[in-house]
């Protein structure tokens, strides 16, 4: 019988994104054009306005999730 998988929390799926444009920061660090510190912060605020909208929607939507 399967099991339900639980879904992991936001802040663990912000988390992992954040660490992705940490990796692509560093693999640009090596090639020809690397991110400027403002790129870099505007990947980073990206990341936050994402989840940030997801979690306003998730607070306006709590009660057709839940049923």
């Amino acid at each position: 019988m399967a099991t339900a998988i639980e879904p992991r929390p936001l802040a663990d799926l912000e988390m992992d994104s954040l660490v992705a444009v940490e990796a692509v920061r560093e693999s640009r660090a090596r090639g020809v054009r690397p991110w400027t510190n403002q790129e870099y912060l505007d990947a980073i605020d990206a990341v936050h306005a994402r989840y940030n909208l997801r979690r306003t929607w998730l607070r306006i939507h709590e009660q057709e999730t839940t049923s």
